[in-house]
């Protein structure tokens, strides 16, 4: 019986993601854009062993076979035309898809940016500015680098009530890495680095990258100059709704004014970080993003963006491995359209909208001003 029961759930899948059934969906898609999220294009095996999981990675091949996909398929967009339709009210076009990278690494300027171009593509990038140029390496990185470069085969954490963690295989390390992970990503900013402080000493201590591992600033510039998108994704990667009022608050705004300041020109458009999170954004988030200045925020709940939701919990299709054959692709795309989204995080975001935050910071600026009058008086 267990045996039929696969056997039918390899039809079922056959049927659904069927070059039939997709057509048929494609001819009756509801309206609504679908935004896609990508992280990194590389295809060097120990870039996907010491410095980012690989079901993050697109071999650059397998990219520009899909955004040549894309591009005959639908109408890749700028994501300020998606934004813009939403904020008057209205259902962006169905066959309109918008490409966004997250985290800002190396390969996004080196080798994606490059095929974007040639193919008469454009995308956002939403980068951590603490992380540019190698300043200083993303909490994730370093927590890969960490484990995987140890020679040890365990490590013992005291954070963990010195539990002792397996790394006697990269199967092993793997498990460790997602684990360790997961509790950081629920972690507060001084959480974080004190555990992180633990893991990297249990490992052994830093190493320095032997490559460029995030984008710089000049680079940054380059892909303006190429037609494409910076957006922000806060300083530190920290998952927001983990925090404090006031480290969402710098994390949000210093983040955009770096960016701002270094490409000399206003950003518009942020992204949510630790996706993978049940809960990586919050009102509290979606309020920062709005009181700086954003005009959208992007999560990483798959579904179609529309009126229906917030400009500040836009949703988005992750790309995976297996969306590399691109008729699962078209079928994640089809499907992922007729998805509605029910999160608790979505209906805590309501109708945050940037006039309102515009209104109230407005009023605070006020109230301050007769504060500072009454003061002088």
């Amino acid at each position: 019986m267990a045996g039929s029961g696969s056997l039918i759930r390899r039809i079922g899948r056959s049927v659904r993601n069927s070059p039939a059934a997709v057509a048929l969906l494609r001819a009756t898609r509801p309206g609504g854009a679908m935004v896609l999220r990508y992280h990194s294009v590389n295809d060097d095996p120990t870039w996907r062993r010491e410095y980012i999981q690989s079901s993050l990675v697109v071999d650059p091949s397998v990219f520009e076979r899909q955004v040549r996909y894309l591009q005959a398929a639908y109408e890749v967009v700028p994501i300020d035309w998606i934004v813009d339709r939403v904020r008057a009210g209205e259902k962006p076009p169905s066959d309109w898809v918008a490409i966004t990278f997250d985290d800002g690494y190396e390969d996004n300027a080196r080798v994606a940016t490059p095929i974007l171009a040639k193919h008469g593509a454009t995308a956002t990038f939403y980068v951590t500015t603490g992380a540019v140029g190698d300043s200083e390496l993303m909490w994730t990185v370093r927590l890969r680098r960490a484990i995987m470069r140890s020679g040890l085969d365990k490590i013992v954490l005291p954070f963990l009530a010195s539990r002792t963690v397996d790394l006697r295989s990269d199967a092993t390390r793997e498990m460790a890495i997602k684990m360790l992970t997961g509790i950081l990503k629920r972690s507060t900013h001084d959480e974080l680095r004190n555990s992180m402080k633990q893991i990297v000493e249990a490992c052994g201590g830093d190493a320095a990258p032997e490559r460029p591992v995030m984008m710089s600033w000049e680079q940054m510039r380059e892909m303006r100059r190429a037609g494409m998108t910076i957006g922000g994704h806060t300083k530190h990667h920290y998952n927001l709704p983990c925090q404090s009022g006031d480290v969402i608050a710098e994390e949000i705004a210093s983040s955009k004014a770096s960016i701002e300041e270094a490409l000399d020109e206003e950003i518009h458009h942020f992204a949510y970080p630790n996706g993978r999170t049940s809960r990586h954004f919050d009102r509290r988030s979606a309020e920062a993003a709005a009181a700086c200045g954003y005009r959208s925020a992007a999560t990483s709940l798959n579904g179609p963006v529309s009126p229906r939701y917030s400009v500040y919990c836009m949703p988005r299709l992750g790309i995976v491995p297996r969306d590399a054959r691109l008729g699962r692709l078209a079928a994640d795309i089809e499907y992922g359209r007729r998805t509605r989204l029910c999160h608790p995080c979505i209906d805590a975001v309501g109708q945050v909208t940037l006039e309102d935050v515009e209104k109230n910071t407005a009023a605070g600026a006020q109230g301050e001003l007769e504060c500072d009058g009454a003061r002088a008086s």
